[in-house]
């Protein structure tokens, strides 16, 4: 496996991770230990035209470790691991210079702090067995089999560590007649998005293929769609069977009173290669949902958005937007100020200006608008301000909660289709 899709394996479970305690944990603690490192890398690397080596003080790392779950331990630990790899370097007033940080980078990283720290078999199990069941979904007893011949772990112990996987949301699994299927986040993003479209195609009826295509053109032209217009086309049964076998990527942005959701193709995700390994923790879907809230909801007083693609060419250029200052930007774009996306730049009261921090996830979040105007029909929030995020694999594992027996057997059909090829 190269470094850099290990490495956005170990970025995306370390975050599953995180709020698992007891065995589990210790069992895998080294994706829990390599994977946070490299999260804070790249909280604290930036991609800014005509600054290849930015400064952060030690204020501002402590509040974005603090509002990403990294706690002063983990960060000094991260701080002294990053600096002893040379990849940043702290001075005596604890400020932090980043060296060249590219998000290639990260990953790589990432993957050379787990080789060092001496990982486990199950832990090198699992992120094997992680990008295996992206390639394409497979039984759980292929899985077993799998496990057991190439990394020589017991019966017992291959079916307690999938179970493992199963609780922490590492894998998927669903079951029915018989049939236990595991897959991921991750089964749409492999590059043969085309080839698995079709072997869900010829699951569903004619009016249902027609349905889904009107999407799919909508997705293309538009790059985001509402969530309720998609399910108006679809069907809710259709739409939410979508949603769980991961077909569609949907997020989620929230105010006080209300969550709307968006809708993207997992296909859109990509630059070059995989878009898994250049969106493993959502930043880029992050951007985009942010941008097309504050398109499709907020008002002209608050500052809404009305050409995207020019607005996110002008942050990708390295420009300020916001001219004199705007409200809507101090208030709809927390959650990017958390991951350190974008900075956002107080000029006066109830004033606000913003750039951009990381150039290449505003240049995958331009894939996906493609000059045109995403998801124009969604106008259903209140006039509040966006408050967070939440990502595809959060957002599906929810819908899945709430499956029926009816919704279980769509997805294990589908799925054992993708596993066999048709």
């Amino acid at each position: 496996m190269e470094k850099k899709t290990k490495g956005a394996w170990l970025l995306a479970q370390s975050k599953n991770l995180d709020s698992v305690t007891g065995a589990g944990a210790a069992r895998l603690e080294t994706i829990s230990y390599a994977g946070r490192v490299g999260r804070l890398y790249n909280l604290l690397r930036r991609n800014i035209a005509d600054n290849p080596n930015p400064t952060l003080d030690k204020d501002t790392i402590s509040k974005v470790c603090q509002l990403n779950g990294i706690d002063r331990s983990a960060r000094e630990v991260g701080l002294k691991i990053l600096q002893d790899l040379g990849r940043i370097d702290v001075a005596r007033n604890e400020s932090v210079s980043v060296l060249g940080a590219t998000s290639t980078a990260v990953l790589e990283v990432t993957a050379d702090i787990f080789a060092e720290a001496t990982p486990t078999t199950d832990e090198e199990a699992v992120i094997e067995l992680s990008e295996k069941v992206a390639e394409k979904p497979l039984s759980r007893k292929d899985a077993m089999e799998y496990v057991g011949d190439v990394f020589h772990i017991a019966g017992d112990d291959t079916s307690n560590l999938i179970d493992l996987c199963k609780t922490t949301a590492i894998i998927d699994e669903e079951a029915d007649r018989g049939r236990t299927i595991l897959f991921n986040s991750n089964t749409f993003r492999d590059g043969q998005y085309a080839k698995k479209t079709l072997l869900v195609l010829e699951c569903l009826t004619a009016s249902e293929r027609s349905n889904l295509m009107e999407i799919q053109e909508k997705l293309r032209r538009n790059g985001a769609l509402f969530d309720g217009e998609v399910e108006r086309i679809l069907g809710h049964d259709l739409y939410r069977r979508l949603v769980s076998v991961g077909f569609f990527d949907r997020m989620e942005v929230s105010n006080s009173t209300e969550a709307v959701g968006y809708i993207a193709s997992p296909n859109d995700f990509q630059k070059f290669g995989r878009p898994f390994e250049d969106d493993p923790i959502d930043d880029a879907k992050a951007l985009l949902a942010s941008l097309t809230y504050g398109q499709t909801r907020s008002n002209y007083v608050r500052g809404n958005i009305t050409m995207p693609d020019a607005l996110l060419r002008a942050l990708i250029a390295g420009r300020e937007i916001g001219k004199n200052g705007v409200r809507a930007i101090g208030e709809d774009y927390k959650e990017l100020e958390a991951r350190q996306v974008v900075q956002v730049h107080e000029r006066g009261y109830g004033r606000y200006t913003m750039s951009l921090l990381k150039k290449d996830v505003g240049e995958l979040a331009l894939t996906i608008v493609r000059g045109g105007a995403a998801a124009q029909e969604a106008v259903l929030m209140d006039d509040s301000a966006a408050t967070s995020f939440k990502g595809p694999h959060i957002v599906r594992s929810d819908v899945r909660q709430k499956n029926t027996v009816g919704d279980k057997r769509f997805v294990t059909d589908a799925l054992d289709r993708l596993r066999s090829g048709g």
